[in-house]
């Protein structure tokens, strides 16, 4: 499959108080907020880094395999479709969820067990 770029790193707060955490990303990185959808069970925040994104997640994290909400990067794909024929043709198992009404999610995990967030990068099939 074809990546393209980093769309975005979440970080779970991980119990801390979820102001705190904003307020240090906010405060002490000088991050901007960025405006959030709604994502039913997963409570957080974005902030902005340049033109990237940073999402704070403050749902419990599954704590192992693949996990949405712990730590883990997003990638912009060339064809997500492809790419999820090639995950099936490899093997490889993935969780599918779709964010709103049109951004379609895949989640894998590398061989030691890191969490990458697939999407459709934007302008593509």
């Amino acid at each position: 499959m074809k990546v393209t770029r980093f769309l975005h790193v979440a970080v779970n707060a991980g119990g801390a108080p979820s102001e705190e955490m904003s307020r240090f990303y906010r405060e002490v990185l000088e991050l901007p907020d960025l405006t959030r959808p709604q994502i039913p069970g997963v409570p957080g925040r974005w902030l902005g880094v340049g033109d990237q994104q940073l999402h704070l997640v403050e749902a419990r994290s599954a704590g192992g395999g693949i996990d949405p909400t712990g730590d883990h990067f997003c990638v912009g794909v060339a064809d997500l479709a492809a790419a999820v024929r090639e995950l099936e043709e490899r093997q490889i198992p993935y969780i599918r969820a779709v964010q709103g009404e049109d951004t379609v999610q895949i989640w894998i995990t590398d061989p030691a067990g890191h969490t990458i967030e697939l999407q459709q990068e934007r302008g593509g099939p």
